[in-house]
């Protein structure tokens, strides 16, 4: 045989060698979720793009790929991938469920809820299906599904820390604090660093009217976990009612710095700069919280407040009005009227 032919021929085998080797590299690092996102969606993408038919690998393709997509965060191409291996693989319990959890952060509860009940209609035993549904139950208001769900995620795993957390949550918005406190505690004593637990358990006890342990509470949370705005902003709220305005002001300042677009700690801070005195930055952070929220009832009112205190009755009015006209609750409703007839003026 010819040199030419014969070199040919051994390089016609080992590309042979090489492509099942390059393509179980490449789903080893597919399914890796410790591998780069990008390195990971790139792997990948070439098994996507390699692939003649649609099976249930190419199902577990797409869902890992979704998994690298929602690591940066780019929950629109992980929503599309999810759909896909759902697509593909109708019976793909986890992808409901990984799917529900993108609807639920993009504020769509309904479709959320209906992904999750999908994940539990195909895996009765998922319990990170019920907890997120009870999460998702609990942001919609409805409490008594919640708790039937997390009971549910609780029965399925007793040690489940964040569902007991969740439930406590519940129960506190139910008015029941010493069951909050008593499910904070069981999530605290199965997971003693768990700084959430900790953070709504010192939120409760604060409710209580125990606010030393409920301070205690709030700095073990931040001690775990400095950047825990939830615990940042009870801390901050204690420290205002104790008068402790420039400790409030620097936890207000803490939330802004993690998380910029927070127009509530805005808002919570411009009250602060008020009670201590400075109107000109409580104005400059009023105006910040109204432009991060423009829809927000509460921004306008606490930056009528501040109107007031300027004496700048007319700009206050207006403020008060455009709240009025952003469908707040009912007790909000009433207060705006009355700061509106304080000041001489019709709603």
């Amino acid at each position: 045989m010819p040199r030419l032919a014969i070199v040919s021929s051994l390089c016609l085998a080992l590309a042979g060698v090489a492509a099942p080797a390059l393509a179980q590299e490449n789903a080893a690092v597919c399914k890796d979720e410790s591998t780069p996102p990008d390195a990971a969606i790139a792997a990948c993408s070439k098994i996507i793009q390699a692939s003649k038919a649609k099976t249930n690998d190419l199902a577990s393709t797409y869902y890992n790929r979704a998994i690298a997509y929602r690591q940066k965060n780019d929950l629109d191409n992980a929503l599309s991938d999810y759909s896909d291996a759902i697509k593909i693989n109708p019976k793909h319990a986890r992808a409901f469920n990984n799917r529900g959890t993108i609807y639920k952060e993009k504020g769509d509860l309904d479709r959320a809820i209906a992904d999750f009940s999908e994940a539990i209609r195909l895996d009765p035993k998922f319990t990170a299906a019920y907890f997120n549904r009870g999460n998702a139950y609990d942001d919609k208001g409805d409490a008594e599904k919640a708790l039937a769900d997390l009971e549910a995620a609780i029965k399925l795993d007793p040690k489940n820390a964040a569902a007991l957390t969740v439930r406590g949550v519940v129960w506190k918005r139910k008015g029941d604090v010493e069951r909050a406190v008593a499910d904070f505690t069981q999530a605290i004593e199965l997971d003693p660093a768990y700084a959430m637990a900790y953070a709504n358990r010192g939120d409760a006890l604060e409710e209580k009217g125990d606010s030393e342990k409920a301070l205690a509470d709030l700095v073990r949370a931040i001690n775990l976990n400095p950047n825990s705005t939830r615990a940042l902003a009870v801390r901050g709220y204690l420290y205002r009612k104790k008068g402790d305005l420039d400790r409030a002001i620097v936890d207000y300042g803490e939330i802004i710095r993690i998380d910029p677009k927070s127009d509530e700690a805005y808002m919570r801070r411009s009250e602060a700069w008020l009670a201590k005195g400075d109107r000109l930055a409580a104005l400059r952070d009023a105006d910040e919280a109204v432009k991060l929220d423009p829809n927000s009832p509460v921004n306008y009112a606490a930056r009528a407040t501040v109107m007031r205190a300027l004496s700048r009755n007319d700009d206050a009015i207006a403020d008060l009005r455009k709240a009025l006209t952003l469908n707040p609750s009912e007790p909000r409703k009433r207060q705006l009227e009355g700061a509106l007839k304080e000041l001489g003026a019709t709603p």
